[in-house]
Parts: structure tokens; sequence; C-alpha cells
């Protein structure tokens, strides 16, 4: 416990120096950091010693652009061979993941696990030690501080609010859960609502709860904002926290002044947690590139992680697309226009009493089943849809029967929560879930209505 204190006070001195550097010094102790990172991964990891061996790097000199791109598909492919610890294995996170639903609970009692599709519909387990989520996800960061100029009318602790998918290890829960360790359980009081419950109930529990924080999804918070406006809702949150989702200039004003609140726009993944924020009245995003090196490319951004020291990514390919803009504003952080991309067609079924609910994208892209190594929702019609999956090809073809039978429970889970019932589906395993024609970009959720 003190070792993390001390790491924390030692995190949170270091980015109040960097805020006060030039660019190029920023670099200079980032790429310092970098060189360490590789020479550290060098020791512990075998999959990055061979390459450091392959291609002649020199810990002392090293730069990001000598190293090869990690795809998802590569990191899942030497998982065992990436991670530096030998506790850390596929199978074994696979194994705990498949019993445990309850972000809370690490991995023999030390490791987070986060695991996603994300937007790729390709399954990623992703594992943090203790001491990479002290590096990673830093307090104090001056690019991210923001004070509500909403009077508080709750007393005692903050009440939280998190409107999102909390029934297994995804990265939006695991993160405002941790409100609940420490010494920050002892002014924030969070209450987990998830997504995938029907909504009334989601909105007798926020009324109860009055949050002075609301944090969730971007579509999932719209939809609240309507039934505020219809007064359903009743709820005066100081600020309201959008995730998960590109967050545009229109959905901050419907937010805005739905609830009366500031709109913070946070950018974060399961590969490397908080990314970076845009805060009320801004939509330019302030990345935290501390512990992260952003390489921008036009479809796509390449990041190298400095903080995860458990399951290395150097130079990881994410689908993001940013764009750098020049200011003068946050040195010496980067800044980047509002994130491109990262929207999903939301599926929306009719009960059997004809009334419409909504499934969030991220309650599908969450689904995890062991052998499932990628996914892909079709929608038919309102009662209707198929669900494409590709598995392991080194399963038998029991295991293969097996794994389709526990997509299915899972999507019965789901249709279950939110009394859809009546929502048929079939699981169809495939060799390859192509790109859209047209956007040349993968869909996690296609409408395939009338085809």
């Amino acid at each position: 416990m003190f070792k993390l204190l001390r790491l924390r006070l030692a995190k949170a001195r270091e980015l109040r120096h960097n805020a006060t550097l030039s660019r190029a010094d920023f670099e200079a102790v980032r790429l310092a950091k970098f060189r360490d990172l590789v020479r550290h991964v060098n020791e512990h990891s075998a999959y990055y010693r061979n390459i450091i061996k392959e291609r002649g790097i020199d810990p002392a000199t090293a730069t990001p652009e000598q190293f090869p791109v990690l795809t998802k598909s590569i990191l899942m492919a030497n998982f065992d061979a990436i991670a530096t610890d030998s506790r850390v294995t596929k199978k074994a996170i696979a194994d705990f993941l498949t019993r445990s639903k309850d972000p809370m609970e690490r991995y023999l009692g030390h490791f987070t696990v986060i695991h996603t599709s994300g937007s790729s519909g390709e399954v990623g387990y992703f594992v943090y030690a203790p001491e990479d989520l002290v590096r990673g996800v830093g307090m104090g960061r001056p690019a991210a501080r923001q004070r509500s100029t909403t009077k508080r009318k709750n007393r005692g602790r903050y009440r939280m609010a998190f409107f999102g998918a909390t029934d297994g290890h995804y990265a939006g829960v695991t993160m405002v859960s941790m409100v609940r360790r420490g010494l920050l359980r002892l002014f924030m009081r969070l209450e987990l609502f998830e997504v995938n419950s029907p909504l009334p109930e989601v909105i007798d529990g926020l009324n109860k709860c009055q949050p002075d924080i609301l944090f969730g999804y971007t579509t999932a918070l719209k939809i609240l904002a309507e039934k505020q406006r219809e007064g359903v809702l009743s709820i005066a949150p100081q600020m309201i926290a959008c995730a998960g989702e590109a967050t545009t200039k229109g959905d901050k004003e419907i937010l805005q002044q739905a609830f009366g609140a500031g709109v913070v726009n946070g950018y974060g993944s399961s590969e490397h947690l908080g990314m970076g924020s845009a805060m009320p009245g801004s939509e330019q995003i302030v990345l935290y590139d501390d512990d992260l090196i952003y390489e921008c490319h036009e479809d796509h951004t390449l990041i190298t992680n400095l903080f995860n020291r458990t399951l290395p990514l150097i130079r990881y390919r994410m689908s993001d697309t940013l764009r750098p803009v020049q200011t003068d504003q946050h040195k010496p952080y980067t800044v980047i226009e509002n994130l491109i991309g990262r929207n999903e067609l939301q599926p929306v079924f009719t009960n059997q009493s004809g009334v419409k609910d909504f499934i969030s994208p991220h309650t599908i892209n969450e689904i995890f089943v062991t052998g499932v190594t990628r996914f892909q929702m079709h929608l038919l019609s309102d009662t209707s849809f198929r669900f494409m999956v590709c598995l392991d090809s080194q399963m038998q073809p029991e295991q293969k029967a097996a794994a389709r039978a526990a997509v299915a429970t899972r999507l019965r889970e789901i249709l279950a929560a939110k009394h859809l019932e009546n929502v048929s589906f079939e699981v169809v395993e495939t060799n390859d879930l192509p790109v859209s024609p047209v956007t040349r970009k993968f869909q996690l959720i296609v409408d395939a209505r009338g085809k």
C-alpha cells in the first residue's frame, strides 16, 4: 500500500512538472521513459526481445519507429510472449474472464483485467498491475482539472452515477469503480446502473440517487436527457461525463440544455485507459501524452503505451482517427479535433407489448465467450437479428458447438434483461467478417433489414 502511495504522489509531482515544460523538453522526458521501457521488455518479454535482437535495436538510442506495428490480432496470437509476468497467460486470463463477472475482482487478487472487442469486433485482453494503473491514471493532471461552477445541492460524499455496461470486466466500469478503493471511497459514493436494464428501472434509481456527477456512454446519456426534458427523470448533476463514443458539439448542447450542467468529453480505451478529455465549452480534446506516444495517420493511429509494464503495447494500431491542431493552449500537451469515429448503429427492438427499447452497442461489443475471436450483429427486423461469429481455428467441432451455444445463452440473457424475450436470432459461424464496402471500416452492428 505504501509503495503505491509513494508512486501515486511521485506521479502527481511528475504531471505537475510536465505541465511546465516546453514541448521539446516534454518529448525528451518521454523518450527517456520509452527507452527505459525498451530495456524492461528486452529483459522480460520474449516477443520484444526477439524484435530487438532481429532489428539490432539499441535500448539506449531506441525510438518507437524502429519497432513493427502491433495489431490486436498479433497481440492475441503472441499474448504469452508479450506479457512480462509468467503468471499472465492467455489461457489463464480467458479462464478468469469466463468465471468472473465482477469488475472489482482482480486476477490472482493482483491484476486488473479488461476485455473488449471495441469497434473492431475482435476480442482482446488487457492486463494491468497496480503500479501500471497508478502510472496510467494520474490524479491531479493539470490538463484535465476543471472546477464546476454549479452549486452543489447534496451534502457529504460526492454521488457519482455510471450508466453503462456493468456486469463484467469492461473499461468504463473498471475505471469508475476505482473510486471504491483507497482514499477516494471516503469522498465519493458510486452507484452503477446497467445500460441493458429496462429504462424505467434506471430512471427510478437515478431519481433516488440524485448524482452530483453523471457518467456514461454518450448515446445512452442522450436517452436520459430526453427523459429529463419529459420530466420523467428529475436530477441536477453538477457535471456530465461522456465516454466510449464520439461526442459532437450537438451532443454536448443536448446534454447541457437538459441537465443544466457542464459536459466533459472523455477519451479512453481498454488498451490505454484515460487518453484525453475535452472540458466544458471546448470541442478540442487534450491528449494525455505524458505516457502515451501518438503517431497520427490518415485512417488510424499508432500508440505506444509507456505505463503498462505487464502487457507492453509498442506502436499498437487503433482505428481512431486523430487530427492534431496547432494551438497555444494546453501546452505542452497535444490537442486534437474532436474524436472521429467510434459511433455504432444502436439496435432497437420491439417487445411483446409493442414497446421499443434499445440495446447499447457497448453491451454487444463486451460479449465474451472463450474461443470466439470476432463477431458482428446483423439486424434483420425489429424483432430478429443474426449474430455472426469467428471461432478459434484450433477448436474441435464439439468445442465450436459449445462456443456457439454459449454465445446464444449470453444473447438470451441480454434480451431477457430488456424484456425482449420475443426477439429471435441465430448464431452463425463464419470464417471472416469483412469491412464495409462503402466506408472500408468494420461495422460491429450492420443494418441487414430487407437484404
